[in-house]
């Protein structure tokens, strides 16, 4: 049995007690925290050697037991995710998920190539005249294309399935990374990404804010959206006029802007009365029709008559010189009346003509001409010496909206046209070759005559010319003969 301590011991001890009373309250305090963390502490205190008592070990000796409420952090299968997660990008890598890509390129080109390959013989052909090598050659491509899009069907069919298959587990690695988050009791992990966002977002924008920004670049002179003219091609299509060689003046094409229903129109005007006189206007519904002088309609101009081959149709309407007068005239398609207008300064009844070296293209002095940007016309005068002069029309009432003095000779070039608003001129260097040598670009004001565009003709004259925005065509005239080109632009 153990004797009660003595009295002096006990006051000792009460008194010490008394003075570790913040120790105590320090300790409880530690013991609250750790339990907020899911810990259990354990402590034990050494007891006294003998008489003596060991003041220091009460408060530093303690023995902890740390135990984590959900277990040991599972690294294991960290890591496992990390492999599956670099295995399903590996699968989503490989050379054979691009083939199909490439292959439908291919495919498509194909389809566009064996398009504009029908719609040429659409143009060129009437329904009965399509010949047997065509139909073959149709036949042919069209089999090509279907064993390509079988074969890119099959591969797409079964890249889908590893896509399913990629695709579950990565939902799978979602669901095990949002479970092991609940072993990040700080949320430190999703701290840490949210810091990673707004860095990558800081620095973003300080990107942004020292960004020197793109200078603008003047487009070349001679330049459309789409390019500068780079060629013109072989004649598209060439047949005599319908009606016979001795009218070798006249202008043929289809409307860049048509009324509503007349999408599809072809017009044709001849030249009568030594090349000078055209008095009507036929046009045909469908280029078939025109190419097989199908049915078609006249229309005779009640007043003011045609004088030269520089007309053009445009807005349903047909404009042209009027006959024997410095005037621009407008023809209305469909109400069949005339308005006129003077044209200022304009030469006229052959004071500048085009021409080549040894004979000049009659009365072609007013030139009619359309482009992406509308209506407009090609002449000379007497204050500009001779030089051709362009200018901008209102298609309604006919007024001057802009005009340019060019240095071109006008008697220099046997013909022109334009394209996004750059004038073309032509010359004549072969029975067999015609040159575009000139260009004067309204935008800029660019001149040059350095252009070296060579083309084919069928025949050595040239009467008529005018581009076509809406097919890109160019619609000439050769004596007699109705031809088409299509012009090639740099991309």
């Amino acid at each position: 049995m153990i004797p009660p301590p003595p009295m002096e011991l006990i006051q000792r001890r009460t008194s010490r007690s008394d003075s570790a009373a913040p120790a105590g309250h320090k300790v409880m305090a530690l013991l609250s925290l750790v339990r907020i963390f899911g810990f259990s502490l354990f402590q034990s205190l050494a007891s006294a050697d003998g008489g003596v008592l060991g003041e220091a070990r009460v408060a530093k000796r303690c023995y902890c037991d740390l135990q984590l409420s959900d277990g040991p952090f599972p690294h294991l299968q960290l890591e496992q995710l990390y492999r599956v997660s670099e295995n399903c990008s590996q699968r989503l890598n490989v050379p054979r998920f691009k083939e199909p890509v490439d292959e439908i390129v291919q495919l498509e080109q194909k389809l566009k190539s064996l398009a504009e390959r029908i719609n040429e013989f659409e143009e060129e052909y009437d329904g009965e005249l399509y010949s047997i090598i065509s139909f073959r050659i149709i036949e042919i491509e069209i089999a090509e294309l279907t064993d390509m899009l079988n074969q890119v069907q099959e591969k797409c069919s079964r890249n889908q399935d590893d896509i399913t298959d990629v695709d579950m587990q990565a939902q799978n690695i979602t669901s095990k990374v949002n479970e092991l988050e609940k072993y990040d009791r700080l949320k430190i992990v999703r701290e840490h990404r949210r810091n990673n966002i707004l860095k990558r977002s800081l620095s973003s924008c300080k990107s942004a804010l020292f960004v020197t920004p793109t200078p603008y670049v003047t487009p070349q002179s001679g330049s459309c959206s789409f390019g500068r003219l780079k060629a013109v091609s072989y004649p598209k299509s060439s047949m005599l006029n319908h009606f016979g060689t001795s009218y070798s003046y006249g202008s043929w094409g289809k409307d860049p802007l048509p009324a509503p229903g007349k999408e599809d129109l072809y017009w044709l005007v001849i030249m009568f009365s030594s090349n000078r006189f055209g008095s009507k206007i036929r046009v045909y519904n469908s280029y078939s029709k025109f190419l097989i002088k199908g049915t078609f309609v006249d229309m005779t101009f009640k007043t003011y008559n045609v004088q030269g081959s520089g007309g053009t149709m445009y807005g349903d309407a047909y404009y042209y010189n009027c006959y024997n007068l410095g005037k621009l005239c407008r023809f209305d398609m469909t109400t069949h009346e005339v308005i006129h207008v003077t044209l200022p300064f304009a030469g006229f009844n052959d004071k500048f003509p085009y021409c080549t070296l040894s004979a000049c293209y009659l009365y072609t002095d007013m030139d009619l001409a359309t482009d992406e940007n509308g209506l407009w016309v090609l002449y000379a005068t007497e204050f500009n010496f001779g030089n051709l002069v362009v200018s901008r029309l209102n298609e309604t009432d006919l007024s001057v909206l802009e005009s340019w003095n060019t240095t071109l000779y006008k008697r220099s070039a046997t013909n022109a046209f334009l394209v996004c608003g750059v004038v073309y001129a032509t010359r004549y260097l072969s029975p067999e070759i015609e040159e575009i040598f000139y260009m004067f670009d309204t935008t800029s004001g660019v001149e040059r005559n350095d252009l070296s565009i060579q083309f084919r003709k069928i025949l050595p004259g040239i009467q008529y010319m005018n581009y076509n925005p809406r097919d890109r065509k160019l619609y000439v005239y050769s004596d007699a003969y109705i031809v088409s080109y299509s012009l090639i632009f740099f991309e």
